[in-house]
């Protein structure tokens, strides 16, 4: 049988499979009946071994009782083809989400770096006596994104020190123009997360909410966490002329499409996004339960 599976009844050639397992059962049905009455009944001398080599009733007996062990090996050389498979395709299944996690976290990691770069760009270009602290926020957060990421969690406390870090820096750079709000409720020392999966929406508020064309600029952002859940609320000024809407919406739709399936291949759906868009303010509401990470080997 762990021939003719194999290469018969797994490959769908049915009938040459019945045909031959026909053939080897009758086979060794008869070949027990020759063994049984010129090798075992000269020795033995049992009485249901006695008779002629073609007794027909005898030779079917042996076929009935040779048959379960038959059907035995098939049930297990099946079952034991199908789980490999079964494990075969979770292995592949497990490496394209892992990649598809990959590649979203990757693309936060330059647009970020890029934007943070500009800021400090931008503050040596005014000669800013800040530039030096702005270095050392920077060094941080690199130092987060070399050493951190690819972890598949890390602490929730590191991830909010690079939230803390990166508001540090917007507030060095937009000084006096932006009003910043950040709040945490809950104790943020007992829980993990996968890294860097805050920030993106961190970000985004400064990155849209700072326009020169919204009179009053301001980010609120609170964190609040019970037990095992999270609850991420950002909001931030709204108010662009028709240029600078259309490349929000354009960037903000790939933006919040990538986290968003982040969050699906993590959380499934373990977690709540929604999203407010009026006239003068933009919103974001997340809620993670946080003990529901999915095991893609690592993230």
């Amino acid at each position: 049988m762990y021939f003719i599976i194999p290469r018969y009844f797994l490959k769908k050639k049915y009938v040459a499979a019945t045909l031959l397992t026909i053939t080897i059962i009758l086979l060794a049905g008869f070949i027990q009946r020759f063994l049984d009455y010129y090798v075992f009944y000269p020795i033995y001398a049992y009485e249901f071994m006695a008779g002629s080599p073609f007794n027909i009733p005898k030779s079917i007996k042996n076929v009935l009782s040779i048959y379960p062990a038959v059907a035995l090996g098939a049930f297990i050389k099946i079952t034991k083809h199908f789980y490999n498979e079964e494990s075969k395709s979770q292995e592949l299944r497990q490496q394209k989400l892992q990649a598809e996690l990959n590649f979203l976290k990757g693309q936060i990691h330059p647009h970020f770096l890029f934007n943070t770069l500009n800021n400090l760009y931008a503050l040596t270009l005014k000669k800013s006596e800040n530039s030096p602290e702005v270095v050392l926020k920077l060094s941080e957060l690199l130092s987060f994104m070399l050493y951190e990421c690819n972890s598949r969690t890390v602490p929730l406390s590191k991830e909010l020190k690079l939230i803390e870090n990166y508001i540090a820096l917007e507030k060095i750079r937009y000084d006096d123009r932006l009003t910043i709000t950040y709040e945490t409720e809950g104790d943020v020392s007992k829980n993990q997360i996968p890294p860097m999966l805050l920030l993106p929406f961190v970000e985004n508020a400064f990155k849209h909410g700072t326009s020169d064309s919204i009179d009053e600029v301001w980010v609120e952002i609170h964190i609040k966490v019970v037990d095992r859940s999270l609850s991420l609320s950002v909001k931030n000024s709204n108010g662009f002329d028709t240029v600078e809407k259309n490349e929000f919406e354009y960037q903000k739709g790939i933006g919040l499409k990538n986290v968003r399936r982040r969050l699906e291949l993590l959380y499934e759906d373990h977690y709540t996004l929604e999203t407010n868009d009026t006239e003068d303010q933009y919103s974001v509401s997340l809620t993670i339960e946080l003990d529901e990470l999915l095991d893609h080997n690592s993230v």
